[in-house]
């Protein structure tokens, strides 16, 4: 069975309009004992620790909507705040043995996530820190679980080979925050 994880940060507040999620796709049989693994290695990871609040849920990718969970995992916690654009993200882009449409995948980590200061390009180190979300996200798996690239046009799913950041950062609009307030003037 193909699942969809769908893995929930929420930010500045509880709200669900001020969670940011990204959505790895997995191999396997058993929905929960994936979403506890995940939940154990996101505890595990540096940059989410044990303090910081997240959500997973374990879809059918395959089913017809409505899908409701198969599983969930949760970590309490005080959300984080930010003084950056919600919307800045590094693409943490992956593929399987070659790097073409349905091949292909990506997952936008939020800047929230991996911490460093705003420049033109994000630093090495930044880069870094989003390459190593590979590793809680595919590590210690339950047995014959993996990490895959789905394509839902061919309803068929690729094994992961190979990872990369590049230095662009990449903007998710819907991760972004609703006006307070405008300023107005007339034509001269």
């Amino acid at each position: 069975m193909i699942f969809r994880a769908q893995i929930t940060f929420p930010a500045d507040g509880v709200l669900p309009v001020d969670a940011m999620t990204i959505t790895p796709h997995y191999f396997g049989d058993d929905p929960q004992g994936l979403a506890d693994k995940l939940k154990t290695n996101l505890a595990a990871f540096s940059q989410i620790g044990g303090l910081k609040p997240f959500k997973i849920r374990i879809y059918n990718a395959q089913a017809a909507p409505p899908s409701y969970p198969l599983a969930t995992a949760e970590q309490a916690g005080t959300p984080p705040t930010s003084t950056a654009p919600r919307e800045l993200a590094l693409c943490l882009s992956y593929y399987s043995t070659w790097n073409r449409p349905r091949y292909r995948g990506r997952l936008y980590i939020p800047h929230l996530l991996f911490g460093g200061t705003l420049a033109k390009r994000p630093s090495v180190q930044q880069m870094t820190n989003v390459l190593d979300w590979r590793t809680p996200l595919t590590s210690g798996l339950p047995a014959a679980h993996n990490m895959v690239v789905y394509s839902r046009r061919n309803d068929a799913s690729y094994g992961v080979s190979d990872f990369w950041v590049d230095d662009e950062w990449d903007i998710v609009r819907s991760r972004g925050t609703k006006p307070t307030t405008r300023q107005t003037a007339k034509f001269p």
